[in-house]
């Protein structure tokens, strides 16, 4: 009798995901790439400019967001905005402008060809402006005026592949701004640009990208500082891309551009395109695409990932001010809610993928006093977003848990609605498990306040203890180098079954909704009450 031919499983083939493949972009350059069909890619970040001697805060910021979407390997379709509104510090032709350009921008690219070693395209972008200015910049007098205005471009990305991992890229670029906005002010008017960059690949997680723009008129990019003329001078970037996570991305660039929108990305910040910003944001590309389900794409850690405990998804929770050092996993949220003495907000955490996430979180500010001189803070509405990234996780083998994690609070005071303040932080979490009912948790963090320009750090030091299954003590302490220290106490009940959680806490701090908000101390202590609902994801849990 013939024996039974043995089957064997094949191994799973791995789909190279989008951020590993070449860029459909650079950080101010277009190329002829394309998305993979039915991906969607979402950027979003800031640049920050050194505000000098006249700016004010703790720097001149533009904010920016992307969305990418290819309809097919051909087809790629796009929508994009900036804003930038700030007092400029420099002078312009003597005098020192407050400035408020916003764009909105639609964006459709099509490769027309693509053979061997090389992929040419061609794209546009129909977008809307808003320009709001005063002394002479873009307006006929001194007095502030704005408006909203039509802008455009047109692309010819050239892209040639002088190795797997090498790509040289040319653009050609026709810009149209227009001659005169706010009843007469001088403006941009049409440009031709050309621009080339190159993108290497050195490490499946790790790209370097550099571009430069070369404009040749018949209008301008720039606005030079003696007399407020429209010129045109070069506009670059050098910067990298390290992937967190094959999902996930980290872009860190320095470059003089104004914007991110294929228009206003050829323009040079004010005045004079000597100024360099520092960028820093997050590219992300959901498994949206049928080619990228999570068993298709690979995985940065060895072995397959291990299901949490009820004790792993309770650290979720984070603590009453300090950071945890998990992330969510897949597919997973985290809605908190709290009240009491200091405030009332909620938070929403949003999973990234395997070892990212995504926080967005409202709070009103409701003490009397002025929280500090230093900071020049008070109650009001805060806004603030952060994004975590973890490199280390006990739960999967690792001798311990480590994340970073940076935030971005704006604060409206109610004593002084026309004056926003704000908070750019970054922080380390790192937590150690010793036993199962004991989680350590060390954050070393840093913050940047505005409008004062005071940077402000602290060592936040904290344990959890699980006191019987459904019940955690909490207890934090926050030194803040020259300032008034954070410190927390309190008790967390769980329902396990539910995903629920509510705290019971004392806290001198400022807050609790808010991203790296455990910076700022008062000078008494309050009260008060969090909500936890942990749901989605996977409810696989380890024994």
């Amino acid at each position: 009798m013939q024996a039974p031919t043995p089957v064997i499983a094949e191994a799973p083939q791995y789909r190279i995901p989008p951020l590993m493949r070449p860029p459909t972009r650079l950080f101010n350059l277009e190329t002829a790439n394309i998305l993979p069909e039915q991906t969607l890619e979402l950027r979003g970040g800031i640049r920050n400019y050194d505000p000098g001697p006249l700016g004010q805060g703790g720097g001149l910021q533009i904010f920016y967001g992307s969305l990418d979407y290819a309809i097919n390997n051909r087809t790629q379709v796009s929508f994009s905005a900036n804003l930038f509104d700030d007092l400029l510090g420099r002078v312009i032709n003597g005098r020192q402008p407050e400035v408020q350009i916003a764009a909105l921008a639609a964006g459709l690219k099509y490769q027309i060809h693509h053979r061997k070693n090389l992929a040419i395209g061609v794209g546009g972008s129909l977008e809307a402006l808003w320009v709001s200015s005063n002394n002479f910049l873009f307006v006929p007098t001194a007095e502030t005026l704005g408006t909203w205005t039509l802008a455009g471009s047109l692309q010819f990305p050239i892209t040639y592949s002088l190795s797997p991992q090498l790509q040289w890229h040319f653009t050609p670029n026709l810009t149209y701004f227009p001659d005169t906005v706010n009843k007469g002010g001088d403006f941009y008017g049409t440009n031709f640009n050309f621009g080339t960059g190159i993108s290497w690949q050195p490490h499946p997680r790790f790209n370097l990208f550099a571009d430069v723009n070369l404009p040749v008129g018949p209008g301008g990019n720039a606005v030079r500082s003696s007399d407020g003329a429209i010129v045109n001078l070069p506009v670059w970037s050098l910067g990298l891309r390290f992937l967190a996570t094959p999902l996930v991305a980290i872009d860190l660039a320095a470059t003089n551009g104004l914007g991110i929108t294929p228009a206003t990305r050829t323009l040079a910040f004010l005045p004079d395109a000597d100024q360099v910003a520092i960028m820093a944001g997050l590219t992300y590309t959901p498994n949206s695409g049928p080619n990228f389900s999570p068993p298709l794409l690979p995985r940065f850690r060895r072995g397959s990932r291990q299901a949490l405990t009820e004790r792993d998804r309770y650290l979720l929770f984070n603590g009453l001010t300090l950071t945890s050092a998990g992330t969510l996993e897949p597919g997973m949220f985290h809605l908190r809610a709290n009240t009491g003495t200091a405030g009332t907000g909620w938070q929403m955490g949003i999973s990234l993928g395997e070892d990212a996430q995504f926080t967005v979180a409202v709070e009103q500010w409701e003490r009397g006093e002025t929280l500090s001189e230093t900071f020049n803070y008070s109650p009001g509405l805060q806004f603030g977003l952060a994004a975590k990234l973890r490199f280390l996780d006990q739960t999967q083998g690792d001798p311990i848990s480590l994340a970073i994690q940076g935030s971005f609070n704006h604060s409206f005071p109610t004593d002084d609605p026309g004056l926003s303040r704000g908070l750019v932080g970054a922080e380390l979490s790192l937590m150690l498990q010793p036993h199962k009912t004991l989680a350590l948790l060390v954050n070393p963090k840093v913050g940047l306040f505005t409008p004062r320009s005071k940077i402000v750090g602290g060592i936040g030091v904290g344990l959890n203890l699980e006191l019987t299954r459904n019940l955690q003590f909490i207890a934090e302490a926050t030194p803040v180098f020259g300032q008034t220290g954070v410190y927390s106490v309190g008790l967390r009940d769980v329902v396990p079954q539910w995903g629920l959680g509510i705290d019971l806490y004392g806290s001198n701090a400022a807050g609790s909704s808010i991203p790296n908000g455990g910076l700022v101390g008062q000078g008494s202590a309050g009260v008060g009450v969090n909500l936890h609902w942990l749901f989605g994801g996977s409810q696989r849990k380890a024994d």
